[in-house]
């Protein structure tokens, strides 16, 4: 009996099975995302949400970039949330594709009308609800205009998320300042024709640089200073900063518009990393 008991009370902590698609509903919209909960994971891991580029959705980036078995190794649970379609009440197709409300200009009227930041927050409270994460580690990251989107909850929902990693994507045009330092892992490769390094691309106008320092002066950081690297890898470090936050700069060389994961760098890997080193204040 006391067996049976506290399986039926693990149950009632992890209701949610490996691998599954979500609903909620927030302000009236139904939203969708995929969820991972490892049969190993324990009361009190870390939430790692990783934003999906546009044309792709939650549960496609989680497995490509290989999240799955990286939560499964190190017991975090992995949300893939899904961004919503150019127009709304229409299949998805390569003509009505999932894109991200990041605030960036000539956003489609369902993208400019979704709210974005309130969805990942009632995910974030759903998924503590049913699987009793650790509320201090929870981290976003995200790619192209899921990159762009982590830079906005990252000012946003600095209360909620203890670090983001943004990739190839940039602020948006009109931000405010996030309520504590929030660490950051910046990263894009340097033949990347969305976000080049010198900025003016098809997605992205700022330059490398002034993403960096932009995220600079929201944390009240001292100049940038480079690190020691792999040879195709030029990072740069700027610390210490606002609330113990960074600002962590990785170009990779030769790396198209794309999140990497090869022997240069695995940017899964990379940014868990990253998020391993930091958490919310009490």
């Amino acid at each position: 009996m006391r067996v049976v008991l506290i399986l039926l009370g693990l149950l009632a902590v992890f209701p949610a099975e490996a691998g599954e698609m979500r609903r909620l509903v927030v302000n009236g919209v139904e939203r969708t995302y995929y969820l991972h909960v490892p049969t190993t994971v324990k009361a009190g891991a870390p939430l790692i949400i990783m934003l999906h580029g546009a044309t792709a959705d939650g549960r496609n980036d989680v497995r490509r970039y290989g999240w799955e078995h990286w939560a499964d190794s190190r017991d975090f649970v992995i949300a893939g949330p899904d961004a919503p379609t150019l127009r709304g009440n229409e299949p998805v197709g390569d003509q009505n594709f999932r894109t991200w409300n990041h605030g960036g200009p000539r956003a489609a009227s369902n993208v400019a009308s979704s709210d974005d930041v309130g969805f990942i927050a009632a995910m974030i409270d759903e998924i503590a609800r049913l699987n009793a994460i650790d509320r201090r580690r929870v981290y976003v990251a995200g790619f192209s205009s899921g990159g762009a989107m982590a830079h906005r909850l990252g000012i946003e929902l600095a209360g909620r998320i203890a670090a983001i990693s943004a990739s190839a994507g940039g602020l948006p045009p009109t931000y405010g300042r996030p309520s504590r330092g929030v660490p950051i892992l910046i990263s894009a490769g340097d033949r990347d024709p969305v976000t080049p390094v010198e900025g003016n691309g098809t997605f992205v106008t700022d330059s490398h640089r002034a993403i960096i320092d932009k995220w600079r002066a929201l944390n009240d950081c001292p100049a940038s200073r480079r690190i020691p690297s792999a040879p195709d890898l030029l990072i740069e470090l700027s610390d210490p900063c606002r609330d113990g936050s960074e600002v962590r700069y990785v170009r990779m060389l030769g790396v198209d518009h794309v999140w990497p994961r090869t022997n240069q760098i695995d940017l899964t890997v990379a940014s868990w990393e990253f998020f391993m080193r930091f958490k919310l204040p009490n």
